[in-house]
């Protein structure tokens, strides 16, 4: 017998995230054998000193003494808490996330508390469907293209890419494929049959790269694409469909080789790097002019842009870049490094956003915890409210593919567990949940390499074998049964869906292999895409019913529907009970009783 029990997720009600003015009750259980004298909740907002609550005593059962604390949260902010069990002979006991069956990754801290100014209010159709990620150079080319100044073409579109280094041996990107919005447009009644409903494109703004995180000019559409006549003819043709577009927001550097650092000389323009008397200087900070000045990640073709200056109102202002492209249709921002941009600049970004399109989406590029984290000394306050409405979702990523591959089903519990205490239901609701992006291996490629192999290497084009493949798209098929059905978003890289493979950049970023797909895969995500018509995986809440040896089991639940999903990576038979008729999605019988699910499969019983 536990001498303690609490778990923020069954022991505290309401659970997750609040709104302030909203009245919570902790419940703790404390072992009756262990004489207690008195408990207290103990809680302290962020900066704060601890404050002592002393629990009122609910009853006493067989085994533990129940206590309970209420509160109500008049102000917004982080609160973090934890109790204190004292007992007659002076012994006081900490009782901390560590030491109890709460949310592991917590890692012996005190729990976290997030009180909230309001819940997001997105437009519904962005969870009524999927997020499909388009890296526009290499998704579709439909007519004529041509290459900018510096910029190649290449003429076989499905030319693997590589590792390219200009004359002075710094690596550039520079080979271009051609893909355009005109592309995009063409296979649009594709993605419907995928049930996309929001496309994410990877930067558009005028760049001399093919990946366009190089800003070239935010007041231009990069002339390869379509420029600004062709993206106002995607998103005409997106309206007509019903498909949102959100684009990729790159606002904490530009390219030095830009209208405002115009290192190379290539603008008309006097550049920050060309003249301290320029008007973009102050944009930048240089500490030994010209060549010494902050770059992200110190790549000196990527200069840090300084909020404290006038790019600030250039990006976030009355008349500024968000707000020009907001008014051209665009429904959100995907904002690149959100890590490195201040709190004042979110929420002046999400200010400009909001004030054309007051049901837009904002996601924030964050790979780790986004509740509570701390960057460049600042607690980022991502869902306090009028901030972000949804992160990039690495950490169910990383814990799906580490339960896929290696069967260690823990992450994956302490992860969901973590949203569900600490992100607000509207965050939750619209996560950004990835399998892979542009930045990492490609899912099938994780998935199905044999990392222990002398064939293989990460920083190579390594392609499967035909065995790996083979199981590479057996565990994929499981993997994105979790990415469909767990809160959020299912979010795909184009590609993933035909069978594409690669290591990290560049050779994640390879083009879309039209005629070439593989089509099983195609016909599998079509399948899925159709299970998020359901609306309890729209917005109907999540509890892990089952969670041991290499085995997860979970609902979800909204008013009086379920879907229950279970997925088994272990050798052996899995067997659970349902106490209503539901229907395999995947075979349209109708089942109840004893469920079996032989192992590596799943089932999803709606």
């Amino acid at each position: 017998m536990e001498n303690y029990i609490f778990n923020p997720i069954n022991n505290k009600s309401p659970k997750g995230a609040i709104v302030k003015g909203q009245e919570v009750t902790y419940t703790l259980k404390v072992s009756k054998f262990t004489h207690p004298t008195e408990v207290f909740f103990v809680m302290h907002k962020d900066g704060a000193e601890d404050k002592y609550y002393k629990m009122h005593r609910l009853f006493a059962d067989e085994r533990y003494i129940h206590y309970e604390f209420r509160t109500i949260f008049v102000s917004e902010g982080f609160y973090w808490y934890h109790f204190e069990v004292r007992y007659q002979d002076n012994y006081t006991k900490l009782i901390r996330s560590s030491s109890l069956d709460a949310v592991p990754s917590y890692d012996n801290s005190d729990y976290l508390q997030l009180v909230i100014r309001s819940e997001s209010e997105t437009d519904k159709s962005f969870k009524q469907g999927i997020i499909y990620h388009i890296f526009v150079d290499r998704f579709c080319r439909v007519g004529d293209v041509t290459p900018r100044d510096g910029l190649k073409l290449m003429s076989d579109w499905n030319k693997l890419p590589g590792l390219e280094f200009n004359s002075k041996g710094e690596r550039c990107n520079v080979n271009c494929y051609g893909g355009n919005f005109d592309g995009i447009i063409s296979k649009l009644d594709y993605l419907k049959d995928l049930n996309v409903s929001t496309i994410y494109l990877s930067p558009i703004f005028e760049a001399n790269s093919s990946h366009k995180y190089d800003v070239g000019d935010y007041s231009t559409v990069e002339s390869m694409f379509g420029g600004l006549d062709g993206l106002k003819s995607l998103i005409k043709e997106c309206k007509r469909r019903h498909i949102n577009i959100i684009i990729d927001g790159v606002f904490n550097h530009t390219g030095s080789d830009s209208v405002y650092f115009n290192k190379e000389g290539r603008y008309k323009t006097i550049g920050a790097y060309q003249s301290q008397n320029s008007k973009y200087y102050s944009w930048y900070d240089f500490s030994e002019y010209p060549d010494e000045y902050s770059s992200w990640w110190g790549i000196k073709t990527l200069p840090q842009t300084n909020e404290n200056s006038g790019f600030f109102d250039y990006i976030s202002g009355k008349n500024g870049i968000i707000n020009k492209y907001m008014r051209y249709g665009i429904d959100g921002l995907r904002l690149d490094v959100a890590d490195e941009l201040t709190n004042n600049f979110l929420y002046a970004i999400g200010n400009a956003v909001r004030t054309v399109k007051p049901k837009a989406l904002i996601v924030g590029e964050v790979w780790e915890d986004a509740s509570s984290k701390i960057s460049y000394d600042e607690r980022k306050e991502y869902f306090l409210g009028g901030n972000l409405d949804s992160v990039t979702n690495y950490p169910i990523k990383n814990a799906i593919l580490e339960f896929i591959k290696y069967r260690n089903e823990q992450p994956f519990v302490n992860i969901v567990n973590l949203m569900l205490d600490q992100y607000p239901k509207s965050i939750r609701d619209n996560l950004m949940n990835i399998l892979d992006t542009h930045d990492t291996q490609r899912a099938l490629t994780f998935l199905g390499a044999d990392f222990s192999s002398d064939r293989y290497s990460y920083d190579a084009d390594f392609r499967l074998s035909q065995e790996e493949k083979e199981l590479g798209k057996k565990l994929l098929k499981l993997a994105t049964i979790l990415q469909y059905t767990v809160v959020g978003i299912p979010t795909v890289y184009y590609g993933d869906e035909a069978g594409l493979e690669g290591n990290r950049d560049p050779y994640c970023r390879a083009t879309y292999p039209w005629g070439k797909e593989d089509i099983d895969l195609v016909e599998w995500y079509q399948k899925l895409g159709n299970l998020r018509n359901n609306p309890v995986l729209v917005d109907g809440d999540m509890f892990i019913r089952y969670a041991e040896d290499s085995v997860v089991l979970f609902e979800r639940i909204k008013d009086d529907e379920k879907v229950i999903v279970a997925v088994n990576r272990s050798d052996n038979d899995f067997e659970f009970i349902t106490t209503r008729r539901m229907c395999n999605f995947f075979t349209g019988e109708y089942v109840d009783g004893n469920i079996i699910v032989p192992p590596d499969s799943a089932v999803v019983l709606i």
